[in-house]
């Protein structure tokens, strides 16, 4: 399945209109993952990052209608990704808060 992600925006200049789930390019030019709720960044990655894009470019397709399950589920995999990447220290993973 091909990602249709959108533009990166400058986070200093524009915020999401949705919430959910979105990438996230840090200082070092490395992307991450965040999540855009009641607006804020709720879930981010420890490393300050400098720009954001959506996962999907066509708003048909991203039109928050997901069920809990999904966000759920799409939450445990960008977990479980950001464990993979960035392993805690000491072998501890990263724990939801």
């Amino acid at each position: 399945m091909e990602i249709e992600s959108t533009a990166w925006f400058p986070l200093d200049q524009h915020a999401p209109v949705r919430e959910g789930w979105y990438e996230v390019q840090l200082v070092n030019g490395d992307t991450a993952f965040a999540k855009f709720s009641e607006g804020e960044w709720t879930e981010k990655p420890m490393l300050v990052f400098t720009h954001w894009r959506g996962l999907v470019s066509d708003p048909a397709r991203s039109d928050g209608t997901e069920t809990i399950d999904a966000e759920v589920t799409a939450a445990e995999g960008v977990r479980a990704a950001w464990n993979a990447f960035f392993p805690g220290i000491g072998g501890e993973a990263h724990q939801k808060h």
